[in-house]
């Protein structure tokens, strides 16, 4: 299982300009308790989530905002389900909850909801339950090179 340890080598390595935050356990649980404690708003932070299709297919958008399937599945072209634990799991590498936007040990289709652009800087998970990736917006866009689009509702 992949963790805070991966992302924080991959952002060295990469030379990304992001910081981890650590949390206590429940700190970051949901995006409401991370924001609380981050002192932002909860759209501010970035939720990765991890659907299933015919490969995996993960979106980042804005806490306040939940991904539209339907959306989602005219754009890929295929029928799209959120994913199990378990799927996550064994497709990217990280546990629920603390799946981050990049890091990962092999290609993923990622989807940037435009419900983030609202903001300079966001927060994702950095690799776990209990860490947090502060990011310039555009550092995130530019990094992960998703496609820009409005999967949200």
């Amino acid at each position: 299982m992949r963790g805070v340890k991966e992302v924080k080598s991959y952002i060295d390595k990469n030379e990304i300009d992001a910081e981890i935050i650590m949390f206590e356990a429940e700190q970051a649980k949901t995006s409401a308790s991370a924001a609380e404690h981050l002192g932002c708003e909860v759209a501010q932070i970035a939720k990765s989530i991890v659907l299933k299709a015919e490969n995996p297919i993960l979106v980042i958008l804005s806490g306040d905002m939940r991904v539209d399937l339907k959306k989602l599945s005219e754009i890929i072209g295929q029928k799209a389900k959120l994913a199990s634990p378990e799927y996550v799991s064994e497709e990217v590498g990280f546990i629920i909850g603390g799946v981050p936007p990049m890091g990962f040990d092999r290609p993923v289709r990622i989807l940037i909801d435009k419900s983030i652009e609202r903001f300079s800087e966001v927060f994702s998970s950095g690799g776990s339950r209990d860490s947090i990736l502060k990011i310039d917006v555009n550092e995130l866009k530019n990094i992960v090179k998703g496609e820009l689009v409005d999967v949200s509702k």
